[in-house]
């Protein structure tokens, strides 16, 4: 009888450290705590988001290249489009849960501008966001960023870098 015990018991425990498989408790940290898991998130983010996007509609062209250090991203952006100045730059920005957010700097008919830019992060796509703008000074920034809305229609794609 009180084999049959030991084994139900230990039986439990197996079943019990089985019912969540891809939760992962060090004996240090506290189980409340999400900075653990935020960082895993972050890391995870990290290498899925860094690499080249293009966005191709029409005669227009997009390309953006994200390079990851920490939570600061930033790469090379540049915007063609047809009969428009080409205008080239860097962003630099950071991620809040699915949104890429910062700041476009960039050189267009030989004059420094900034302009706030955001996407929708959507597994391998960027979908850019639009919404009311203001101007202070070279500087182009969202009214209200909580009332952007995000076109799914013409994303940014992940592509294979070419440089």
């Amino acid at each position: 009888m009180q084999m049959i015990r030991l084994c139900l018991g230990g039986l439990l425990c197996i079943l019990i450290a089985c019912n969540n498989p891809g939760e992962k408790i060090s004996n240090n940290s506290n189980p409340n705590d999400s900075t653990a898991a935020s960082t895993s998130a972050t890391a995870a983010l990290d290498t899925t988001l860094a690499g080249c996007y293009s966005s191709i509609y029409k005669r227009d062209t997009s390309a953006l290249q994200i390079e990851t250090r920490g939570a600061v991203i930033s790469g090379p952006l540049s915007y063609n489009l047809f009969e428009k100045d080409r205008n080239d730059g860097n962003f630099q920005g950071e991620v809040n849960g699915n949104i890429l957010s910062g700041w476009y700097l960039f050189r267009s008919e030989g004059v420094m501008s900034v302009r706030q830019v955001a996407w929708k992060i959507k597994g391998n796509h960027l979908w850019p966001a639009t919404g009311e703008v203001q101007q202070r000074g070279d500087t182009m920034f969202f009214k209200n960023m909580d009332q952007l809305q995000y076109d799914s229609l013409h994303p940014f794609v992940k592509v294979a870098c070419t440089l």
